[in-house]
C-alpha cells in the first residue's frame, strides 16, 4: 500500500475507463518501466497492455511479471523517442511521470501522435513546478500547469481534462525529513486509503495547491475533407 501511488494509478484507470476504449482495442502504456501500471491497468480493465521503454532490466521484470500472472501483455525497447510501432494502431496512450525525464517532450508527443487512432486519447500525469529548478535532480523539467497545458496544446489542441491532484499538504506529510512524521503521515494517509478516502485523490477542495497535473488530450479526428 502506498496512498501517493495508488492515488497516481487510480486516476489514470478512471480516465482510461473514461476513453471507452473498444472491445478489442490496444492499449500503450509510454515509459512503462517494471510493468507495474501497465499491470494494473489489465488487471482492472481487461485489456491487453504494450509497454515500450528504453530500460531493459525495467522491461525484463515486466515480462517476468506478466507472464508469472498470465497477464495479456508484451514489452519492448527503444533507444529513442522512435518506437518503432505502426501509424495508427492504439485508442489509448498512458504516458505516467515520464515526459519530465526527457529532453525533448515535443518529440515525444508527435510520436504519441503519430501511433494513435484517430480521437484516440492520451493520459499523460506529471509533477506541478514549484521552483525555478526541478524538485527532483531526476527531472529534466518541470512545468506550470498553464506552460504544460501549452506545450500539450502544440501538439494536440486543447485537453480535453485538466486534473490536479495531491495536495501539498500530505505530500510534504509523508516526505517529511522527520522520520517519526514521515512515518506517522504514511500510515495514515496509507489508513485513509484502505477505507476508501484517498486524501492524494483530492481536487479542488480543502487543500488549494497541489503536486501533480494530469491531462486528458485527444488525436484530431480525420475529417473527410482531409482523407480525401
Amino acid at each position: 500500500m502506498n496512498a501517493y501511488t495508488r492515488a497516481r494509478y487510480d486516476i489514470v484507470l478512471e480516465c482510461v475507463r473514461e476513453a471507452n476504449v473498444p472491445h478489442g482495442g490496444r492499449l500503450l502504456e509510454v515509459g512503462c518501466g517494471d510493468g507495474a501500471l501497465a499491470g494494473v491497468l489489465h488487471c482492472r480493465l481487461g485489456l491487453p497492455v504494450t509497454g515500450v521503454d528504453t530500460s531493459e532490466k525495467g522491461l525484463l521484470l515486466a515480462r517476468q511479471m506478466f507472464a508469472s500472472h498470465g497477464f495479456a501483455g508484451e514489452f519492448k525497447l527503444i533507444e529513442s523517442y522512435d518506437t518503432g510501432l505502426k501509424d495508427a494502431c492504439f485508442n489509448t496512450v498512458v504516458c505516467s511521470d515520464v515526459i519530465e525525464h526527457v529532453g525533448d517532450p515535443r518529440a515525444m508527443l508527435r510520436e504519441i501522435l503519430r501511433v494513435l487512432v484517430p480521437s484516440g486519447r492520451l493520459i499523460i500525469p506529471t509533477p506541478i513546478r514549484f521552483s525555478e529548478a526541478p524538485v527532483d535532480p531526476m527531472h529534466v523539467q518541470e512545468w506550470f500547469v498553464g506552460d504544460f497545458m501549452a506545450l500539450c496544446r502544440e501538439v494536440f489542441g486543447e485537453p480535453l481534462k485538466v486534473i490536479q491532484s495531491h495536495p501539498v499538504f500530505w505530500y510534504e506529510l509523508v516526505s517529511s525529513g522527520n522520520p517519526w512524521i514521515g512515518r506517522a503521515g504514511r500510515l495514515l494517509t496509507n489508513f485513509l486509503t484502505k477505507i476508501g478516502r484517498n486524501p492524494f485523490m483530492e481536487r479542488d477542495g480543502a487543500w488549494r495547491c497541489y503536486t501533480t497535473q494530469t491531462l486528458v488530450l485527444a488525436k484530431p479526428a480525420v475529417t473527410k475533407s482531409q482523407a480525401s
